[in-house]
């Protein structure tokens, strides 16, 4: 049935979609494309695999094995106590700026969001501040936690006993506790993914180590916006990396509350649950929020600060403004493409006073200001460190030149102007072609609703919709867009993740059109319905394919005290933990360069990891020949290099890579100026410089 303001809509120019051969022939095709999309997802993306299904069967005895250690289960509780200390903090420091900018809010889910949002962002640029000064001392950050929690654990404790959440269906609720559930056993394991143990907590551990932030390390990343990073040192420094995860575990959590509320209070879905669940069908945020990355709050931020947009929008009270704004500079201490956000709403501020812009420039102060002051922080550190508030980007700077310039980030390997690749991005990506990182699929949700979004748009079917629907789509747009342009250049920057934030708003958006399906339902067949079926089938799947990954890994044996912490990396991250062990093991003054093999945050002597892959092949740019090489290593005082020759077997092959140096340099570098210490263990080996100590 449609209701009075959408029969209007129906009449006149658009009086054709009343039509029954219409209505039916459109329904059909999307009921077809439905199909597609799941099937082609499902056959690349499939819910188990036949060394899974064999580790699931060796692993059956052992997962139903109740025994545990008390000590290792009483270490994870730590761990968890350690990050919900840390939010409990967080969520009194964020309420005291809330009433300190007199926000007030009738939604106490989008307060608690918010307060989460700067109390961290807060708490990180703190760090940051105590870093530069070299106050990183374990005592000193207890002490500052301690007093924090003294100062305002009151008000967090009474705004936390007055919130009454809405309880989801008991089904609901049942499926996302036993997603969360295995999600947290794989947050509870060791530090294993790749930019974890490249930059992520590499540089809080370093920083730890010295006792404060200094320039000096040849760690290009380290010198990126690096608000997570410092709120992952203050969990280092008081539990340890495990609890880092967490922070970022904390996150996903925050994710759904967002999209909840903005379904729920901005685009009036009435079960804003659907919202979330359209979050869980795609795993790559469920997958990101295990691992010590920035990916979920970079997200969270810019989607965060499109939120407080929204409620300006409602009442145009300025200090929504300040808080959209101190929310898109929170975003700009993490990532420097997140400088996309801020445009975006100072485009869409603009444009609600496009008749009259004179009124605009005191909104628009508001806004800019604080964006500007939250972020500078981070870019005059850079400026100070390395003679560039954006490195390494476009201007340069130390440890950077032309050779680096125009290897990374592999410009000329992107798809090029090609009109063809360009329909097929969505595809590829859905299925996950061609990513670069492959951290995890998106899920097929977002593809399957694209045809519906364009007609909604084109058709101008959406206009019962709010004007956030298109505000979120207009933000989600033109993040593809930038991500696109990326995309055209390098092949590096294909990476799904880059593009959460558009996934995020994209959530809402969907919860709004499943809603609004209920247009086309007819007394023997309900779209809607039929929809929300697929929609339970794919979380069903995805729900098969965690617990097959979780039970073949096997996580909970860590948790339990099944497995020590050195057993655990030995399964996960074998050859490379192996050469850490075996680094380890060399004298205390030992400096190891690392060739291919940009991690080293297992390693405990002075290591120097070969971040873009570039070590070699740029010491032979810089230097010339093998000779001068081994010599200027010697005199920056190396003693041992670790090759990883996986990496460097993988770099040769795929041909005509100005990384890999000529055959001729390697052999030379081998067999005149290197004697072996370890050779070949887990495509690793170790060699002593002759000469070099």
């Amino acid at each position: 049935m449609l209701n009075g303001t959408e029969n209007k809509l129906y009449t006149g120019r658009f009086a054709w979609l009343q039509s029954p051969w219409v209505k039916w022939t459109a329904v059909t095709l999307f009921v077809l494309w439905m199909f597609f999309v799941l099937s082609a997802y499902y056959v690349v993306q499939k819910p188990s695999s036949l060394d899974q299904a064999l580790a699931l069967a060796q692993n059956t005895a052992v997962w139903l094995d109740f025994s545990f250690s008390f000590p290792a289960l009483l270490r994870s509780l730590l761990d968890i106590a350690a990050a919900l200390w840390l939010a409990f903090v967080a969520l009194g420091v964020g309420l005291w700026l809330l009433t300190w900018l007199k926000i007030h809010s009738e939604s106490a889910l989008a307060l608690l969001l918010y307060g989460l949002g700067l109390g961290f962002g807060a708490l990180g640029l703190l760090v940051l501040f105590l870093g530069l000064a070299g106050w990183l001392q374990p005592a000193l950050f207890y002490a500052l936690l301690i007093v924090l929690t003294l100062l305002t654990g009151w008000k967090s404790g009474r705004f936390l006993r007055g919130i009454r959440p809405s309880r989801p269906p008991t089904l609901i609720l049942i499926y996302v506790g036993v997603v969360l559930f295995l999600a947290l056993l794989q947050a509870l394991l060791p530090p294993l993914s790749w930019d974890a143990l490249s930059y992520h907590l590499t540089g809080p551990k370093l920083y730890l180590a010295a006792g404060q932030i200094r320039p000096g390390t040849d760690i290009a990343p380290l010198n990126y916006p690096a608000l997570l990073e410092m709120l992952f040192m203050l969990a280092m420094a008081i539990r340890g990396d495990v609890a880092a995860k967490l922070l970022h575990f904390i996150y996903y959590f925050m994710l759904a509350g967002l999209v909840y509320v903005i379904a729920r209070d901005y685009l009036r879905v009435k079960q804003g649950w659907m919202a979330v669940l359209f979050l869980l069908a795609a795993p790559l945020p469920l997958i990101l929020s295990t691992q010590a990355y920035s990916d979920l709050p970079l997200a969270f931020y810019q989607v965060a600060a499109l939120l407080a947009f929204f409620q300006w929008q409602k009442g145009e009270n300025w200090r929504w403004l300040v808080l959209s704004g101190a929310l898109a500079g929170l975003a700009l201490g993490l990532k420097y493409n997140s400088l996309i956000t801020p445009l975006i709403i100072g485009v869409l501020l603009l444009w609600e006073f496009r008749k009259e812009w004179r009124r605009g420039i005191r909104p628009l102060l508001a806004f800019v200001i604080p964006v500007t002051l939250i972020a500078l922080p981070w870019y005059i550190k850079n400026m100070i460190f390395t003679g560039n508030p954006v490195y390494p980007f476009v201007f340069g700077g130390v440890f950077w030149d032309e050779f680096r310039a125009a290897s990374f980030p592999e410009t000329g390997t992107g798809l090029g102007f090609n009109p063809i690749a360009f329909l097929r991005l969505p595809y590829d990506i859905t299925l996950g072609l061609k990513d670069a990182t492959q951290d995890g699929p998106v899920g097929p949700f977002f593809l399957i609703f694209l045809p519906l979004i364009l007609v909604y748009v084109v058709t101008k079917l959406g206009r019962s919709a709010p004007r956030p629907f298109f505000q979120l789509l207009f933000f989600a747009l033109i993040q593809y867009l930038f991500w696109m342009t990326g995309v055209i250049s390098s092949s590096h920057l294909w990476q799904s993740r880059f593009l959460l934030p558009a996934f995020i708003a994209l959530c809402p958006v969907l919860a709004w059109l499943w809603q609004d399906l209920a247009r086309f339902d007819h007394p023997q067949f309900s779209l809607q319905r039929f929809v929300g079926l697929a929609l339970a089938f794919a979380l069903f799947l995805n729900l098969i394919i965690q617990g097959v990954q979780l039970l073949s890994s096997a996580p909970y044996n860590y948790v339990l005290g099944r497995d020590s912490r050195e057993v655990t990396l030995q399964r996960a991250i074998n050859g490379h933990y192996l050469a850490m062990q075996a680094i380890n093991e060399l004298p205390s003054d030992a400096v190891i360069l690392f060739l291919y093999e940009p991690r080293s945050y297992y390693c405990e002597r002075d290591c120097r990891p070969d971040i873009f892959l570039d070590q070699l092949a740029h010491s032979e740019y810089l230097y010339g020949s093998v000779d001068k090489v081994v010599e200027a290593w010697r005199n920056e005082g190396v003693t041992h290099l670790l090759i990883f020759e996986t990496g460097l077997n993988f770099l040769q092959e795929s041909g005509g890579n100005r990384l890999v140096p000529g055959d001729e340099m390697l052999a030379r570098l081998q067999n005149e100026y290197l004697t072996p210490v370890m050779i070949g263990e887990g495509g690793y080996s170790l060699y002593a410089l002759k000469g070099g100590g």
